[in-house]
């Protein structure tokens, strides 16, 4: 059983989420209950928050009106508790001993109560293999559950409807991956969507190396092996509490994602140059910048908000680099705020985007894409690109980067930028995209001015 107390932290995390970093609520829980439990609540948590859609066909699927004109706190005590029992396979009698515990009134604890006893008799069986119809429920890649009678009703909808109860996913995203990628391959980001998101670090090369770097972790007793990128580390299944170690304390390392690793190098930033990095918070590009020129470019940092900037200062500090400095501007009014600080060698334009490529990793971002909401990002992507070019150096490189994976994002900014600057010309282009054992999906493209 839970602690009462952290089980309300967990309800308020999934039925205020007006805005704020979902890890840092999660991170909350530990202050309300101990470590083993904190880390379980979180879970279910961030999982009833990427399943929300899943659930809530399933759960009005075995009981009538569960959800329906319900208050968002029973609302919450059935998604929380009913992915515990579909996707943890928590048993029965345990969630209702915590549902009792919670002091809910009679009429909200007897209606929670209905819902997930018949969720729990609707299950036929737990298997241990892939399933997707109408009775069978993807649990990851390789479980699944069926149920005694067709909760999900997949077979009535197009392949976009089919993906977004299965996966739990807008219909405009999954519509948007089908159109784009095709159906086989929308499928599988379906997927990845609801992966364990892998975690990786980044040796600081101006204080250690890979291998040095590897070794000083093993013998904290972190696991971490190797990858195709040589400055990258994955932590292994065996885990390990690596910011707690002397290599952490010492700026040896940052966490950056695998793909995110791949950006600055596509700039290639050298001793003596002048960089800008707009959008730079929270800092692990600006910081692999500065070490790629060993510390030795003038690197400005600049965000729209300046406590966003503190993050980006306190990476630097850590990690022992010199050669960054931040500026508060509105990375729009490039051209005219930073007129005088230019021109810029190379610039990174790493910009506010969907986050369709680490979803994941963040299980609230595939809730707010729409497209009302993508016709505001392409606009204010295209704005941020325009106020840059007039500070480009002759020769000057320019990198384009998302952690989405949409190509009216990505692709087709680059095209209109092209097509409006016949001064710049397309050197790279490259579309990442997530899997098991690969970083997250983003995109990123290298232009730069000629003459």
């Amino acid at each position: 059983m839970s602690d009462p107390r952290a089980v309300r932290r967990a309800l308020e995390v999934l039925t205020e989420r007006s805005g704020g970093s979902l890890q840092r609520q999660l991170q909350s829980l530990s202050g309300q209950a101990s470590g083993r439990q904190a880390r379980r609540l979180a879970a279910w948590t961030s999982g009833a928050l990427r399943r929300r859609r899943t659930l809530g066909v399933v759960l009005n699927g075995v009981a009538k009106r569960a959800l329906k004109g319900r208050p968002p706190q029973v609302v919450a005590l059935l998604e929380l508790f009913g992915y515990a029992l579909l996707f943890h396979a928590e048993p029965l009698e345990e969630l209702l001993a915590s549902l009792h515990e919670l002091g809910e009134s009679k009429k909200v604890s007897a209606h929670v109560e209905r819902v997930l006893t018949r969720l729990d008799a609707a299950i036929a069986e737990r298997r241990d293999e892939p399933g997707e119809g109408d009775d069978l429920l993807p649990l990851g890649r390789e479980r699944s559950i069926r149920f005694k009678k067709p909760v999900l009703g997949v077979s009535q909808r197009g392949p976009a409807g089919e993906l977004g109860i299965l996966y739990s996913l807008p219909d405009d995203l999954a519509g948007a991956w089908v159109a784009a990628f095709g159906e086989e391959q929308a499928r599988e980001l379906a997927r990845a969507a609801n992966d364990p998101a892998p975690l990786f670090l980044r040796a600081n090369t101006l204080r250690t190396t890979p291998a040095e770097l590897s070794a000083a972790l093993r013998e904290a007793k972190v696991d971490v092996l190797p990858t195709e990128v040589e400055t990258a580390l994955r932590l292994g299944p065996g885990g390990g509490s690596f910011r707690h170690t002397d290599p952490w304390r010492a700026g040896h390392f940052v966490v950056q994602d695998l793909t995110a690793q791949r950006v600055a190098p596509l700039l290639a930033p050298q001793p003596g140059e002048r960089v800008l990095d707009l959008c730079a918070a929270p800092g692990g590009k600006t910081c692999h910048l500065a070490e790629l020129a060993r510390d030795q470019a003038d690197v400005l940092a600049t965000d729209l908000k300046a406590g966003r900037l503190r993050r980006v200062e306190q990476n630097a500090e850590r990690l022992g680099l010199r050669s960054i400095r931040t500026q508060r501007l509105d990375g729009k009014r490039a051209a005219e705020e930073l007129a005088e600080a230019g021109p810029f060698d190379a610039i990174l334009v790493d910009a506010p985007c969907s986050n369709t490529g680490v979803v994941r990793r963040r299980p609230e971002a595939r809730w707010r894409y729409d497209s009302r909401s993508q016709r505001r990002l392409t606009t204010e992507q295209s704005r941020l690109l325009e106020a840059v070019v007039p500070l480009l150096a002759p020769g000057g490189r320019l990198v384009y980067s998302l952690c989405s994976i949409e190509p009216d994002e990505g692709h087709e900014r680059v095209e209109e930028l092209l097509a409006a600057h016949p001064e710049l010309e397309r050197v790279h282009e490259e579309l990442w995209l997530p899997g098991p054992e690969r970083g997250d999906g983003g995109f990123a493209a290298l232009l730069r001015l000629r003459g």
